[in-house]
């Protein structure tokens, strides 16, 4: 099924975020990048990060512990003070919090007392927007309050500006911050690193040179999605505003007056239209999508020759007189859209998320690294029955390694006589590069998951599949949902077939990533495709269905790395029968067909 969907290209958040860090970075100014407009979508914050932001705030804690469980290791910042009802997830899932009253500070001390932690905040000076934060009169008590108060450090005070009341950053009012944050370091010989001046209404400050010096930190969300105003000329010119495409089915195409005609009164929403256009028939589109899912004052059609007119709940209409037939019926429109309908469009159900992140294809020629895990040999033997002619053949070398990093030169492919929930198979590289992975294994346990993205950086696990689960109980389905990992059993795979299946497993790995790590575990096949005929081996992935789901991942040209887990050494597979397998299987991972076109 599908419906409206908004686009998002990772990339050019990522250069947003580079651009203004590196802008404030130069005043002396670290970043928290704000992902609250994105639902607290891992794969947006995962490139804020890889743009240089030191911390990810939101809003919501169901945000936060979205991005914690994803794997992504800087700190967190909750920038809306936590309820009363919310103070254990706070210190859960938030490593710093932005807080005004005292009681809630005294609880969260208290929680994390009890969780054997210590929670950071930074208090929050209200400087006349009169949204959260005490009055600046009242810092210093306040502060003393605060200092005594075990399992809370003060890291910081902040202020927030232009959200309710529109009053906007001045020099004169966050030269007061700057002020009150002096006075408390001296009156209580404390450090405060933070000093956090606001949000992307602070940035012509930084742009004429003007931020008062002292404030070291802003939270910035709306100018790294979207480059929205206030970002400032200089900065604007150099960010991207087309990082989101919001695109809509059209489900009528017709002539029609310009004009609504009858009695008039008041739409569905308690307004009166009004149409002042010239009344004459005109091209008319209805797209599906409407104010449940958008605000369709914030979308502007990319094509300037059309033009929104109104919508209701669930229907939009454009005008395209300008256009003649161009757009018809069971076609689509794209928009450009702006903060408010971004907000509302990433929080729709309705509407689908896709992620773009441009990935580089392996080199010609590149580097199959075999590396054995745990028990040696396991490499040896699948070159002793033709590993690196299959190799070969589709352009790849063989070597043997201890340690590989997966880049574009060499595809490390690591080698277990364990399965994947026994082992520690090091899937993610680098830190900034995000991996998916597509994990063919008996069992579905979250906890190998947990401590490899936790320890390895890796893999998203809102891009994490597992393929042909036998084993898995209500509680570990459970599990996998709440952290976004899909599982797709052996009786899926019966009932739907690995050809119907396989398009979603990678829709889910690929989206937003820069690759894909592919683990099998060879006890996942049928027995006797191994030559292991015994019962107990029985009603695995079929020798096709192994090699179908191999070449529709190779068709993607994602794989950048390779495990493969349960592999047996030369003494328990004297005729090479499972050796020949791996080979093939490895084959088909990287281009290989089974049968020739």
């Amino acid at each position: 099924m599908t419906g409206p969907t908004i686009t998002v290209d990772l990339r050019r958040i990522e250069q947003n975020a580079r651009v203004l860090v590196e802008a404030s970075s130069a005043h002396g100014i670290s970043v928290a990048g704000v992902s609250k407009s994105t639902c607290g979508s891992p794969k947006v914050a995962r490139a804020m990060v890889r743009g240089g932001v030191t911390q990810i705030a939101d809003s919501r804690l169901d945000n936060l512990a979205r991005i914690r469980r994803d794997g992504i290791t800087v700190p967190l910042m909750l920038i809306r003070a936590p309820s009363l009802n919310e103070i254990d997830d706070t210190i859960r899932y938030a490593d710093i919090s932005l807080n005004s009253e005292l009681t809630t500070i005294a609880a969260l001390g208290r929680a994390a007392q009890t969780r054997g932690v210590v929670h950071d905040i930074v208090l929050m000076i209200d400087l006349g927007d009169l949204r959260e934060g005490i009055l600046p009169a009242e810092a210093l008590d306040v502060v003393a309050e605060i200092l005594p108060i075990e399992g809370i450090r003060l890291i910081g005070i902040g202020a927030n500006l232009a959200c309710v009341g529109g009053i906007q950053p001045t020099v004169d009012n966050l030269s007061n911050l700057v002020y009150l944050a002096d006075e408390i370091t001296k009156r209580f010989s404390i450090e405060l690193p933070i000093v956090s001046g606001g949000n992307t209404f602070s940035l012509p400050l930084l742009e004429t040179g003007t931020m008062p010096e002292g404030i070291n930190h802003l939270r910035l969300g709306a100018s790294i999605v979207l480059a929205e105003s206030p970002t400032p000329p200089g900065l604007y010119e150099l960010l991207n505003n087309d990082a989101f495409t919001l695109t809509a089915d059209i489900i009528e195409a017709k002539v029609k007056p310009s004009r609504p005609y009858g009695v008039s009164g008041e739409d569905a929403f308690g307004r009166r239209p009004v149409f002042d256009n010239e009344d004459k028939p005109s091209r008319r589109l209805i797209l599906s999508i409407g104010r449940e899912d958008i605000s369709p004052e914030g979308l502007t059609p990319i094509d300037p020759r059309l033009k929104v007119i109104s919508a209701s709940s669930d229907h939009l209409l454009v005008d395209a007189g300008e256009t003649g037939d161009e757009y018809r019926l069971g076609g689509t429109v794209d928009f450009t859209i702006d903060y408010g309908a971004l907000l509302m469009a990433m929080t729709s159900p309705y509407v689908e998320k896709r992620y773009v992140l441009g990935t580089e294809p392996i080199d010609a020629n590149a580097s199959v690294e075999l590396i054995d895990l745990e028990t040696t040999g396991l490499a040896s033997h699948l070159l002793d029955h033709g590993l690196r002619e299959d190799m070969s053949g589709i352009g790849f070398s063989c070597i043997q390694g201890e340690n590989a990093a997966a880049d574009l030169t060499t595809l490390p492919l690591w080698l277990t006589a364990e399965a994947w929930q026994n082992t520690r198979i090091p899937i993610a590289t680098e830190p900034g590069t995000d991996l998916g992975a597509i994990i063919f294994a008996s069992h579905g346990d979250i906890e190998q998951l947990l401590s490899s993205a936790v320890d390895l950086h890796g893999p998203s696990l809102e891009n994490t599949v597992l393929v042909g689960v036998k084993n898995a109980t209500v509680d570990h389905k459970r599990a996998l949902d709440e952290y976004g990992v899909l599982l797709v059993t052996i009786d899926e795979i019966d009932r739907r077939g690995m050809a119907a299946l396989m398009p979603r497993v990678l829709a889910a790995a690929g989206q937003g990533v820069n690759g894909v790590h592919v683990h099998f575990d060879l006890d996942i096949i049928d027995g006797r495709v191994l030559g292991v005929d015994d019962t107990t081996h029985l009603g695995g992935l079929t020798f096709r269905e192994a090699h179908l789901a191999a070449e529709f991942i190779s068709e993607t040209g994602l794989t950048r790395s390779i495990s493969i887990g349960s592999v047996a050494g030369a003494g328990s597979d004297p005729l090479g029968r499972q050796a020949t397998f791996v080979d093939g299987l490895v084959a088909s991972l990287l281009g290989r067909k089974v049968v020739k076109a």
